[in-house]
């Protein structure tokens, strides 16, 4: 056994059990060294780190305040008095008899003659008929509508009409006619059988058909207004001239109603091709509409033309109530016995020369031949004798009304291109900062003299910094249904803080 002076000597498992617990104490030394170290190589970047993220929250912080949404700015209108169409009322050619007035529908303009009370209308009511069944049975512009099969009480009541002289076209049980056909004989030809006809066909009977036209006057405030019949031959049919208006407004917005009334000519089976009964129509800038006369209601006549103002147009409507009318046609004298008369004169010879013999006595007959006396006799009362124009003394009444009342109506400016109208202001740093905007187009309306302009601006808020050109908001002008828009925009840019400012204030 082999021994050291320490002791003896180990061997085996003990030698390998101290070398390795030797190891490890080295290796323990050396970790804690190599700790230390990175320890050491980190903190300069930890440091740096958190430095960066320092930075990054002021500079955010910094971004956050400059970024920071100013409150808004807002435009103010400036102040301007109500703009008037220009001019006083025009003095318009009122019939000195009966009754007379206009209207414009899309500018919101009516007059009429005077105090209007109810009076006999004629075929001036079959104007509500043909809106009724418009309303009831619409057709489009251009097109014929249903298909309608005339009854023999369709055909029983041309013949009667036919008897008392009324306004009618020939009609046969069995025909068939469209809406539109039977539309255009009610309104250019003026036939009572086809007002009775359409008022069965829609209502089942013309008193339920009445019904439907008072409550149709009734929702257009035709207060003088009531009806009795379809066709007006009833002289209890009976409106004034405004309220006839409002009516024929009605039927013109209609456009079915509008393309027949300014129809000059209409084709209808049986009868061929006619001219409109208005013979105004197709003439002289007149677009309808439609006329009526009994002897209770004299001579009646509604006319419409558009007033053309730069190139818009204006639909203008008048009428004529109870004019008078030229005498009724008489009937042939009845011819009586013709009376001759024969007068034979002698006049005394002359004396001839002194011992010549006397001439002999001159005798002159005279025959004269009376033509019979002018004797007439009627059966038929005089208000009912037909008269050859009954319109003779309305057309030079109401031809010149509607072209005075088309050259009253007149453009007035409402807005001028680049005209200052406000300012937009934005406050911030205890201060107001304004910046002014304008109008950025020019517009017009059509008016009454006298009428005043609606207007309203609507506005929409704007951030500080608004660059020039930007819109504001819109003004709306407007005279009756007509109107303009009119796009507000800033003249200049809304003022706003600097950088700086930003970043020293929340």
């Amino acid at each position: 056994m082999t021994t050291t002076d320490e002791g003896p000597a180990a061997s085996g498992p003990q030698v390998q059990l101290a070398e390795d617990a030797g190891r490890r104490g080295r290796r323990r030394g050396t970790g804690h060294r190599h700790a230390a170290s990175h320890r050491r190589r980190r903190w300069p970047w930890v440091v740096v780190a958190v430095g960066v993220l320092l930075v990054g929250a002021a500079g955010w912080a910094a971004a956050a305040r400059i970024n920071a949404p100013l409150a808004k700015a807002y435009p103010h209108a400036a102040v301007t008095a109500a703009t008037v169409v220009p001019g006083g009322p025009p003095a318009l050619p009122w019939p000195s008899k009966g009754q007379g007035a206009v209207v414009v529908p899309s500018i919101g303009y009516s007059a009429q003659s005077g105090l209007e009370g109810p009076v006999p209308i004629a075929s001036l009511t079959k104007l509500t008929t043909a809106v009724v069944i418009l309303r009831d049975h619409p057709v489009p512009a251009g097109a014929q509508g249903p298909t309608i099969t005339l009854t023999s009480d369709d055909a029983a009541e041309y013949q009667a009409e036919l008897h008392l002289d009324e306004s009618s076209i020939p009609i046969q049980a069995g025909e068939n006619l469209s809406e539109r056909q039977m539309l255009e004989a009610l309104l250019t030809q003026s036939a009572n059988d086809i007002a009775y006809s359409l008022a069965v066909w829609d209502a089942g009977s013309v008193d339920a058909f009445v019904v439907k036209m008072n409550a149709l006057a009734a929702s257009l405030g035709a207060t003088a207004t009531h009806y009795v019949d379809a066709s007006g031959f009833d002289p209890h049919s009976v409106s004034s001239a405004a309220d006839v208006l409002k009516v024929a407004a009605a039927g013109m917005s209609i456009p079915t109603f509008a393309e027949i009334v300014a129809l000059p000519k209409v084709t209808l089976p049986l009868v061929g091709t006619l001219n409109n009964i208005v013979t105004e129509v197709g003439t002289g800038g007149v677009i309808g509409i439609k006329s009526g006369y009994t002897s209770d209601a004299g001579a009646c006549m509604v006319l419409a033309a558009d007033r053309i103002i730069q190139g818009r147009q204006v639909l203008v409507i008048v009428d004529v109530l109870g004019q008078p009318t030229p005498p009724p046609t008489l009937p042939k004298p009845t011819p009586t016995t013709t009376t001759t008369t024969t007068t034979t004169t002698t006049t005394p010879p002359t004396p001839g020369a002194p011992g010549a013999p006397p001439p002999p006595p001159t005798t002159t007959t005279t025959t004269t031949t009376r033509p019979p006396p002018t004797t007439t006799t009627t059966s038929i009362p005089l208000k009912d004798l037909p008269i050859a124009d009954p319109f003779k003394f309305t057309r030079p009444v109401v031809e010149p009304l509607l072209a005075a009342t088309q050259a009253a109506i007149i453009p007035v400016t409402v807005a001028k291109t680049g005209a200052a109208s406000g300012t937009v202001t934005a406050t911030w740093g205890g201060r107001s900062h304004s910046a002014s905007y304008v109008t950025a187009a020019g517009a017009w309306l059509p008016g009454w003299p006298g009428q005043q302009v609606r207007s309203i601006t609507k506005f929409v808020s704007v951030p500080p910094g608004s660059a020039s050109g930007t819109q504001v908001g819109t003004s709306l002008y407007a005279i009756g249904s007509e109107f303009e828009a009119v796009p507000l925009r800033l003249a200049q840019a809304v003022p706003e803080p600097s950088m700086w400012w930003r970043l020293r204030h929340s």
